[in-house]
């Protein structure tokens, strides 16, 4: 977790993690490739319980890295 905020009954988490291309992604195999990918996350608390979930993962730039798409390392 890098970041996090909380106004009322929701939470904001802005998270990280990394890892390697093994397995099929948008339909390509596994490259071997380091990937790191960004999550914002936003969810609703009612009575110390989680009751809505909201997240957004970059794929984009999973695909980029992976040289899925244009753009990504080389």
């Amino acid at each position: 977790m890098e970041d996090a905020a909380a106004v009322g009954d929701r939470v904001w988490l802005r998270l990280r993690g990394t890892g390697t291309h093994d397995g099929p992604f948008m339909g390509l195999p596994g490259t071997g490739r380091p990937i790191d990918i960004t999550v914002i996350d936003v969810v609703r608390v009612v009575d110390g319980r989680l009751v809505e979930h909201w997240g957004v993962a970059d794929r984009f730039s999973v695909a980029q890295q992976i040289g899925l798409v244009p753009g990504g390392p080389r």
